[in-house]
C-alpha cells in the first residue's frame, strides 16, 4: 500500500508542475505495480485446487485480497496515464481551483492511507470503523469537487475542457481506489482471523 500512496502523490504533484519526467516514472511503476498485482490474481486459482477443506474460508478470503489488490493498482493507472498524456500532449495544465480542491482530496487519501497501512501493519482491525467514516467524508469532499468544477465550467464557459476532463477523471478513479481499498481491509481482516493456512499463503502471496 505503501507504493500505492508514494506513486498517487507524486503524480499529482507532478502534474500541478506539470513535470513530464516524473509523470512517465509514475507510469512506469505504476504499470509495473498493476501487472505484478495481475500475475499474482492468475496464481491464485493453482493454489486454490491445492486447498483442503479446512482452509476454504482463508482461500475465499485471500482471492478477495488479491482481486482488490489488482483493482486498486488499475486504478492507479487509470489516474497516472491520463496526468502523463495530458502533459505530454501539452495541454493547458490544471487551473488553481482544481489544483486546491486535487490537494485537498490528495491529503484525505493520504490519512487514510495511513491509517490502513497501520492496521495492516500490526493486523489490528480496530479503527475499522475510523477509515468508514474518513472514506465517507472523502466521498463527500470529492462530490462536492465534482459539482464545483461543473459549476464553474458551466457558468464561465472558460477553461481548458480537457483539463477539466483530467480533473474529473482523477476523482473519480480516486474514488473507486479508496472503496477497493477499504474492502481490501475488510477481507485482509478476515483472512487473518481464518485458521489453518495464514502462514502458508502469506508466503505464496509475496
Amino acid at each position: 500500500q505503501g507504493q500505492v500512496t508514494r506513486i498517487y502523490d507524486r503524480t499529482l504533484i507532478a502534474v500541478f508542475k506539470e513535470n513530464r519526467k516524473v509523470l512517465r516514472e509514475m507510469v512506469q511503476q505504476s504499470n509495473d505495480l498493476f501487472y505484478r498485482s495481475r500475475e499474482r490474481k492468475y496464481k491464485v486459482m493453482p493454489l486454490l485446487l491445492r486447498l483442503q477443506d479446512n482452509e476454504i474460508d482463508s482461500g475465499h478470503y485471500y482471492v478477495q485480497v488479491v482481486d482488490y489488490m489488482n483493482e486498486i493498482t488499475k486504478s492507479l493507472l487509470h489516474v497516472t496515464r491520463p496526468c502523463f498524456d495530458h502533459i505530454d500532449n501539452n495541454h493547458e495544465g490544471l487551473t488553481r481551483e482544481q489544483t486546491t480542491d486535487l490537494i485537498r482530496v490528495g491529503d484525505e487519501v493520504e490519512a487514510i492511507y495511513r491509517r490502513i497501512n497501520a492496521m495492516l501493519t500490526t493486523n489490528d482491525f480496530g479503527d475499522i470503523d475510523l477509515v468508514l467514516s474518513m472514506r465517507d467524508r472523502l466521498f463527500e469532499t470529492i462530490s462536492d469537487a465534482i459539482k464545483s468544477e461543473l459549476r464553474r465550467f458551466n457558468t464561465s464557459g472558460k477553461g481548458s475542457t480537457k483539463a477539466s476532463m483530467l480533473y474529473l477523471t482523477i476523482l473519480n478513479e480516486t474514488r473507486t481506489m479508496v472503496l477497493q481499498l477499504r474492502n481490501l481491509l475488510k477481507a485482509q481482516r478476515h483472512f487473518l482471523e481464518t485458521k489453518g493456512v495464514i502462514k502458508s499463503w502469506l508466503y505464496y502471496a509475496k
